[in-house]
Protein backbone atom coordinates (compact mmCIF):
# COMPACT_ATOMS: atom_id res chain seq x y z
CA UNK A 1 0.00 0.00 0.00
CA UNK A 2 1.33 3.48 -0.84
CA UNK A 3 -0.10 6.50 0.51
CA UNK A 4 -0.14 10.40 -1.66
CA UNK A 5 -0.66 13.30 -0.82
CA UNK A 6 -2.69 15.69 -3.35
CA UNK A 7 -4.56 19.06 -2.89
CA UNK A 8 -8.20 19.55 -3.03
CA UNK A 9 -8.93 23.01 -4.57
CA UNK A 10 -12.54 23.88 -3.35
CA UNK A 11 -14.25 27.27 -4.30
CA UNK A 12 -16.18 29.91 -2.26
CA UNK A 13 -19.18 27.94 -1.56
CA UNK A 14 -17.47 24.69 -1.00
CA UNK A 15 -15.16 25.94 1.73
CA UNK A 16 -17.88 28.06 3.48
CA UNK A 17 -19.68 24.53 3.69
CA UNK A 18 -16.25 22.74 4.95
CA UNK A 19 -15.49 25.62 7.18
CA UNK A 20 -18.83 24.65 8.62
CA UNK A 21 -18.50 21.14 9.08
CA UNK A 22 -15.20 21.57 10.31
CA UNK A 23 -16.82 23.73 13.16
CA UNK A 24 -19.59 20.98 14.02
CA UNK A 25 -16.32 18.42 14.14
CA UNK A 26 -14.78 19.70 16.16
CA UNK A 27 -16.73 19.71 18.88
CA UNK A 28 -17.75 16.28 18.48
CA UNK A 29 -14.64 14.33 17.80
CA UNK A 30 -11.80 17.28 17.39
CA UNK A 31 -11.53 16.51 13.59
CA UNK A 32 -10.43 20.00 11.75
CA UNK A 33 -10.94 20.66 7.79
CA UNK A 34 -8.16 18.12 6.68
CA UNK A 35 -9.15 15.36 9.13
CA UNK A 36 -12.91 15.72 7.36
CA UNK A 37 -11.54 15.89 3.95
CA UNK A 38 -9.04 12.59 4.72
CA UNK A 39 -11.96 10.56 5.94
CA UNK A 40 -14.22 11.51 3.23
CA UNK A 41 -11.32 10.94 0.17
CA UNK A 42 -10.74 7.86 2.07
CA UNK A 43 -14.63 6.99 2.25
CA UNK A 44 -15.33 6.96 -1.57
CA UNK A 45 -13.18 3.85 -2.83
CA UNK A 46 -15.19 3.96 -6.34
CA UNK A 47 -14.24 7.22 -6.71
CA UNK A 48 -10.28 6.30 -6.35
CA UNK A 49 -11.52 3.28 -9.33
CA UNK A 50 -13.59 6.21 -11.01
CA UNK A 51 -10.01 8.52 -10.97
CA UNK A 52 -7.96 6.00 -12.11
CA UNK A 53 -10.12 4.71 -14.93
CA UNK A 54 -10.80 8.72 -15.92
CA UNK A 55 -6.89 9.28 -16.00
CA UNK A 56 -6.60 5.49 -18.55
CA UNK A 57 -8.73 7.10 -20.85
CA UNK A 58 -6.80 9.91 -20.87
CA UNK A 59 -3.69 8.84 -21.20
CA UNK A 60 -4.63 6.75 -24.08
CA UNK A 61 -6.14 10.15 -25.99
CA UNK A 62 -2.71 11.76 -25.04
CA UNK A 63 -0.81 8.75 -27.26
CA UNK A 64 -3.02 8.85 -30.36
CA UNK A 65 -0.77 12.53 -30.82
Amino acid sequence: MKFYEVTIILDGRQQERLENLAKRFKKINGWGEWDIMQFAVNGFTGVREDMLTFMEKKAAELEKF
